[in-house]
């Protein structure tokens, strides 16, 4: 049985917003030697540059933590500290570091969206941080010039206060659209519908992780440093400054 990712449904307007909504309920309908699966979750499994979520999964009389939220053959596991002794549990995320993630994650589209437009570089690498991340690009080799520009358009994105839509699309549709920006290969073929994110006219790009609603809340960008990597790569590290 599939776990039902609730953070992964289209954004429509919903009251919490599916990638915003804290705390949900869950069946076990597996038991490992230090995990669970539920039958859906609001948990964010690790990948995709984006690191996993915790908290804890509540019953009528104990709580455990979840420590890790790994997704090995499409089976999402949930790492706890303790076995919960009910089959019917409460999760509640982290979401101090849940927010921290979309903030990186939703700026790393934007960076990597407006350089690919500028630069035709796209994004062959990233990791985002709660306080710092990096994306790798290529072909590039970027003066400092450049990295200033780069700096100057995510800002201004940010103070646009453009929305972040979150919408399916059919898998030719993105192909036609996207040219080089992702690498849609990795996706397999049989996923025939896929989940975009759009940032207005700067970043349209299949992703699983989870965004904000408005670039707002962004804050500023500011670019740390820029590391070669060699083969016409180059690393941009950057932070994120309060809103």
């Amino acid at each position: 049985m599939a776990t039902r990712v609730l953070y992964m449904e289209e954004r429509r307007g919903q009251d919490p917003d599916p990638c915003y909504a804290r705390e949900f309920d869950a069946r076990i309908v597996e038991r490992g030697p230090d995990f669970v699966v539920l039958d859906q979750t609001l948990f964010y499994a690790e990948g995709g540059g984006q690191p996993d979520d915790t908290g804890s999964l509540q019953w009528t009389d104990g709580e455990a933590r979840v420590l890790r939220v790994t997704k090995e053959k499409g089976i999402i596991k949930h790492h706890v500290d303790r076995m919960p002794s009910a089959d019917s549990v409460h999760g509640v995320i982290d979401w101090d570091r849940r927010y921290k993630h979309m903030r990186m994650h939703t700026s790393q589209h934007l960076m990597s969206g407006l350089v690919f437009r500028t630069y035709a570089a796209r994004t062959v690498g990233n990791q985002i941080h709660m306080d710092y991340s990096r994306v790798d690009f290529q072909p590039a080799n970027f003066t400092a010039d450049d990295l200033k520009r780069i700096e100057d358009e995510c800002n201004g994105v940010v103070a646009s206060a453009q929305d972040v839509r979150i919408f399916e699309e059919d898998r030719v549709v993105v192909h036609n659209k996207i040219e080089d920006r992702a690498l849609l290969e990795l996706i397999p073929q049989s996923v025939r519908r896929l989940r975009i994110i759009q940032i207005g006219n700067a970043d349209y790009c299949p992703c699983g992780g989870t965004h904000l609603k408005n670039v707002s809340e962004i804050g500023r960008v500011r670019i740390l440093e820029k590391r070669s990597k060699g083969k016409e790569t180059d690393r941009i590290v950057y932070e994120l400054l309060p809103e």
